[in-house]
């Protein structure tokens, strides 16, 4: 059984991108999840993000992650500018057109979480949580 538990998170997280994909098309939203896992930590961040602070959220590497921006920037969603304090960093910023997308994106998010969490009990998630936090330290150390 734990020689499976990696596989199992893999496939969980391959299923959940296909399902949001399709969610995403039937709503007329023209993004990939990840893309709008961006929009939403842009929006839902009180201060503005910069491209290595986004890393960390969607952890992905630097190359990966700027490949996304690039393509997010040519479809109008976000827009990179100087940050006052620094001028070196550029802090990510959204778009009116991504604006518009974000309460379809947060109704749908909810709606995929209800659905994949239903039948599934507070105390069963709270311990899910925990071992997840767990690994999570353990892999970490290795590093």
């Amino acid at each position: 059984m734990k020689h499976e538990f990696s596989k199992t998170l893999k496939d969980l997280n391959l299923q959940l991108f296909k399902i949001v994909s399709k969610r995403h098309k039937r709503l007329g939203i023209d993004l990939t999840p990840i893309q709008g896992t961006i929009i939403l930590t842009i929006f839902e961040n009180s201060k503005p993000l910069c491209q290595k602070q986004m890393e960390d959220f969607v952890s992905c590497n630097k190359s990966t992650l700027s490949s996304i921006l690039d393509i997010m920037e040519k479809k109008s969603l976000i827009k990179r500018i100087t940050d006052e304090k620094d001028t070196r960093k550029k802090v990510l910023v959204l778009t009116e057109n991504a604006q518009e997308m974000v309460e379809k994106i947060k109704t749908d998010k909810q709606i995929v979480e209800e659905c994949m969490l239903q039948e599934i009990q507070d105390n069963e998630l709270k311990i899910v949580y925990q071992t997840l936090n767990k690994m999570l330290s353990n892999l970490e150390r290795m590093q």
